[in-house]
């Protein structure tokens, strides 16, 4: 299911990321507003499924902007939050179509009930709980390399063709961002775009995943179930990872492909689709199907338009570009005030070997932007593969303790997850993001650290 999508107004950056954390743990992907010049502006870009509305922010009118919000997208949840408990606005608000009106200081608890809320009401709209995503948002690949620009025009070229597209590069070059650009630009655009990571689920779901089953088909199948071809009827399927797929798995691919009928697992008469598929893979797919692991007739069927993405560090070109762009992102998201990098940061940058592409300098930038004490990251900033990277050991160019760098490493990480806390005033699931962790990784160090301190 596509992630849900919640925007946040309010002037005050604090509870802006408070809300954003509380919301980011339940899964949505956050959008935040300042005033309400710039909320109007993502609301007429952007469909969101909760909006958390400060009932005060500048340049805002609550009223207008829910009856707008109910008029454009009727299913999008309000919920407004004050520092007053005035009667007549929380009235007017909840006679408009909000879900609630909360007075502040608002318990975390509470807004995640309200998401909660919202989500089973929008469970109740779509009960089989397809998920599929609906065109309408533009797909943003920022770009100034030629390579990458013709394959942009490559992409929309074809993009209203039913040739189904093989994209092949590295993990972390932006597969599944061309995908969408390519429905997108398509006559397909305002129908689902549904995707499905062959790789993330196990070979006994992935048939029922993809072609659907019928009631009783197999133990636990309690209901009939669509599949993913069903579900992207008449729009995209992205079929992620497609090297991954089991061998018998990909004969049946093939003749939905061929024949555009799914089998159903358990079932007795075809389902005609109509599906155009864009399949990506980040191995070497020629080498897959010498090891007889992926069918050659599979690949020629896929691979009518080939699309193969280079990695970052071809295409050093956008990365001043990425990192502008990606320091605007992040400085919305976590009110920051950072607007560029020094020289020497962007050169140490272009001096990384970037394994993970776009998505670790991506993760690079936004560990910078909650690190940087000033409006412009420096090299102290990027604390490159988690460790910082000063031109000397001198405590006031790391930006960390001098004695870290004389620590030994067990040390050296505990001062690090310290610093790191302290940088982000406690807040353990912006820490764990910065030091690439998972929330529990931090937690299970910190009582680690406790029990060492106490023996």
């Amino acid at each position: 299911m596509a992630a849900q999508r919640a925007l946040i107004i309010g002037e005050n950056p604090r509870e802006r990321m408070a809300f954003a954390t509380n919301l980011e743990d339940l899964g949505f992907e956050i959008t935040v507003a300042p005033d309400g010049a710039e909320a109007a502006f993502y609301t007429a870009r952007d469909d969101f499924d909760m909006i958390v509305a400060d009932f005060s922010t500048p340049h805002f009118s609550p009223i207008d902007f829910l009856e707008k919000i109910k008029l454009k997208a009727p299913d999008t949840e309000l919920l407004f939050v004050s520092d007053t408990a005035r009667v007549a606005d929380a009235v007017d608000a909840m006679k408009q179509g909000a879900m609630d009106f909360l007075i502040k200081p608002v318990d975390p608890e509470l807004i995640a009930l309200c998401a909660r809320r919202a989500l089973s009401r929008k469970k109740e709209s779509d009960p089989m709980g397809k998920g599929p995503e609906r065109g309408g948002e533009p797909v943003a690949i920022v770009t100034q390399d030629p390579s990458m620009e013709r394959l942009l025009n490559l992409a929309a070229r074809v993009a209203d063709s039913t040739a189904s597209v093989l994209i092949q590069g590295e993990s972390g070059t932006g597969k599944e961002l061309f995908a969408r650009f390519i429905h997108e630009q398509s006559n397909r655009r305002k129908m689902p775009f549904v995707a499905v990571n062959c790789a993330a689920l196990p070979e006994t779901l992935l048939e029922s995943e993809l072609f659907g089953h019928e009631k009783g088909a197999f133990t636990g199948a309690l209901s009939k179930k669509p599949g993913k071809f069903e579900l992207a009827n008449r729009g995209t399927l992205l079929l992620d990872e497609i090297t991954e797929m089991p061998f018998h798995l990909q004969a049946k691919l093939l003749r939905v492909l061929q024949e555009k009928v799914v089998d159903r697992v358990g079932g007795t008469e075809p389902v005609s689709v109509d599906v155009r598929v864009v399949s990506t893979t980040n191995r070497d797919i020629r080498e897959a199907i010498a090891d007889k692991a992926f069918r050659e007739d599979l690949y020629y069927r896929l691979n009518t338009i080939p699309l193969v993405i280079p990695p970052l560090r071809d295409r050093l070109g956008d990365l001043a570009l990425l990192c502008d762009c990606f320091i605007l992102k992040y400085s919305i998201l976590d009110a920051r005030g950072v607007k560029s990098m020094t020289k020497t940061a962007v050169e140490m940058l272009r001096q990384q070997p970037f394994v993970g592409n776009v998505r670790e300098l991506e993760n690079i930038i936004h560990r910078a932007v909650l690190l940087c004490d000033t409006d412009r990251i420096d090299v102290s900033d990027l604390l490159m593969d988690g460790v910082p990277q000063p031109a000397d050991s001198a405590e006031k160019d790391s930006g960390f303790p001098h004695d870290m760098a004389l620590s030994p490493l067990r040390e050296m990480e505990e001062k690090m997850i310290f610093h790191t806390l302290d940088k982000t005033e406690g807040n353990r699931t912006h820490a764990a993001k910065i030091l690439g962790i998972s929330v529990r990784t931090l937690r299970n160090k910190l009582n680690e650290y406790k029990k060492n301190t106490a023996s």
